[in-house]
């Protein structure tokens, strides 16, 4: 079949799925296929496979013969929610961070057992970004994935170091156990330092953001080729980010505990 007549029977599912999601008008709203097809103007066998597939995928569920929207919507909901809020949030003390080193500053969050650039202020030394926004990366690799997983619930902590070394093979585990300890010294200074662990010739400095319920809500993140982030300045940005991480947090919401 021809790629172009493939790309549009796609876009016509997709357009159909959101028609049928667009029907609801509000989330507490259950309706049967018979209702969907009359909202949408769909015929009602396509309403049918649709509905059925679409409550696997978790868009809506089912509820004996009605539909209503799923949990999956609510989960995306409040992922982009949270990014955006983070994000708003954030902006300041990145451009402060970077107004005081000269280097690139980045906001991480974690996304399962990724971790996802979805800010970045780029130094004038640099020809371009490290990182590219929304790509997913390594949560074990890194300054700024190891500050999302310090502090974590120990089984919670094991599972996703396990499932980001096998999901970024080439980015082995040699020691579960010595990344944990690593983990544990990072969660009480509050900081991490990586040099050349995902990029040769690229370091960081990172520390953690929290929110309002005192979870860590992304990782505050310095970037530098390693030729300008040797032990003096290492000394020098490590206030600095933690600081921008600081104000950061307060901005979220975050209150320290006496």
């Amino acid at each position: 079949m021809d790629s172009t007549v493939v790309r549009e029977i796609k876009v016509g599912v997709l357009d159909k799925a959101m028609r049928i999601l667009q029907a609801f008008p509000g989330g507490e709203v259950a309706l049967t296929p018979q209702e969907i097809a009359k909202h949408t103007g769909m015929p009602l066998p396509t309403v049918y496979r649709l509905a059925q597939e679409m409550n696997e995928h978790g868009w809506l569920m089912k509820e004996g013969q009605r539909f209503r929207l799923g949990m999956t919507l609510l989960r995306l909901g409040a992922m982009v929610a949270g990014g955006i809020d983070i994000r708003s949030r954030t902006l300041p003390h990145l451009r402060w961070l970077k107004e005081q080193t000269s280097e690139n500053s980045e906001l991480y969050i974690r996304v399962n057992e990724s971790r996802v650039a979805i800010e970045v202020v780029r130094s004038p030394h640099n020809l371009g970004t490290f990182v590219d926004i929304g790509a997913p990366l390594p949560l074990h690799v890194g300054a700024g994935g190891k500050v999302l997983l310090a502090g974590l619930p120990d089984k919670e902590q094991s599972e996703l170091i396990a499932a980001s070394a096998a999901r970024y093979s080439n980015y082995p585990l040699t020691d579960m156990q010595a990344l944990k300890n690593t983990l544990a010294q990072i969660y009480e200074r509050g900081w991490a330092v990586s040099e050349g662990e995902r990029a040769a010739d690229i370091g960081a400095v990172a520390s953690p953001i929290f929110d309002v319920n005192r979870q860590v809500a992304g990782a505050m993140v310095l970037a530098a080729p390693l030729v300008r982030l040797g032990a003096r300045e290492q000394a020098r940005y490590i206030p600095l980010v933690c600081e921008a991480a600081r104000r950061a947090s307060l901005d979220m919401g975050y209150i320290a505990q006496a």
